[in-house]
């Protein structure tokens, strides 16, 4: 690692140099001056503090130059520091390129600069670039063989972990519109009627004799049919309750349309019932509210006292 050169170059950057063991180096430039009619031109002069100051500044420089650690670089210019101490010592001159030396007068320390010194006029570029030798290069077989080679590789090249990441997201995103869709479509109320479900009054009578036991909604027509049986009543089902009249009515209007005998009784200001009077023997009430449940209010039809 050749230390000079990097305090040459340093010094043309920066106009000083702080180095443990040589001495704070400093360069000033006196401007142009006038004696008489004579003009003398700028000239430079050096500066040397023999002390010297700690400075870390250099160390960076060096490192990042030489692409290594600051403490690698610290450790080359304290050697280099300690070989030019002996060099002075035995009345050799410290030669720092481009810029001047070191020397050692009277057992006093100095640097004299180099007599065509001039600082640069435009900026200094680092890291300082170096020309590589050109490399051979390597002849291209006759044919189209390697060309066709590199193009197929490139056409084929394809990065499946862009793929996987992106098959991932599709599938997030799509789940998340599907349960947005499911979520929406739960929230939206439901049709209050069912437009399918039969009217229990419209049945005959021999629908209802014919129909198994296990028939919830068989159970229920065959109750609300006529019956000659002398247990029969009268039971009147809460449909649905309605805090306006406005609704009750709509909803009693929508019933009757589907074929349903339903009425409306009107509480208080607050509170109406759509209801519906059937006749039934007491067996069959449980069957025939959930037949109406199930068929015009899942959330529950009761019998009102």
């Amino acid at each position: 690692m050749d230390i000079a050169k990097y305090i040459g170059l340093y010094i043309l950057k920066n106009k000083y140099c702080c180095l443990q063991g040589l001495g704070n180096l400093e360069i000033k430039k006196i401007p142009a001056q006038h004696h008489g009619d004579q003009l003398t031109s700028p000239s430079y002069v050096a500066q040397l503090d023999p002390q010297g100051s700690i400075d870390d500044s250099f160390p960076n420089f060096v490192a990042n130059n030489e692409r290594v650690s600051i403490a690698k670089a610290s450790n080359e210019i304290s050697d280099f520091i300690r070989n030019s101490k002996v060099k002075l010592a035995n009345g050799e001159a410290i030669i720092v390129p481009s810029v001047g030396q070191y020397i050692l007068q009277g057992h006093r320390l100095s640097f004299e600069l180099d007599a065509n010194f001039s600082l640069p006029t435009s900026p200094i570029h680092f890291p300082i670039a170096t020309t590589a030798a050109p490399t051979p290069e390597t002849p291209k077989p006759d044919g189209h063989l390697f060309e066709s080679f590199n193009n197929t590789n490139k056409q084929s090249a394809i990065n499946w972990n862009m793929v996987a990441i992106w098959g991932i997201i599709i599938v997030i995103g799509a789940s998340i519109i599907g349960w947005g869709v499911r979520y929406f479509i739960n929230q939206t109320p439901s049709p209050e009627i069912v437009e399918q479900a039969p009217s229990p009054i419209q049945v005959p009578i021999a629908v209802a004799e014919d129909t198994t036991a296990n028939s919830i909604d068989s159970a229920a027509l065959a109750a609300i049919s006529p019956t000659s049986s002398t247990d029969t009543g009268s039971y009147t089902f809460l449909i649905k309750e309605y805090n306006t009249l406005a609704k009750a009515e709509k909803r009693q209007k929508q019933l009757i349309s589907f074929g349903y005998n339903v009425g409306l009784k009107t509480i208080d200001s607050n509170l109406h019932y759509v209801i519906s009077t059937i006749r039934a023997t007491p067996a069959d009430t449980a069957h025939i509210r959930d037949s109406l449940s199930r068929n015009l209010n899942p959330s529950g039809v009761r019998i009102l006292p």
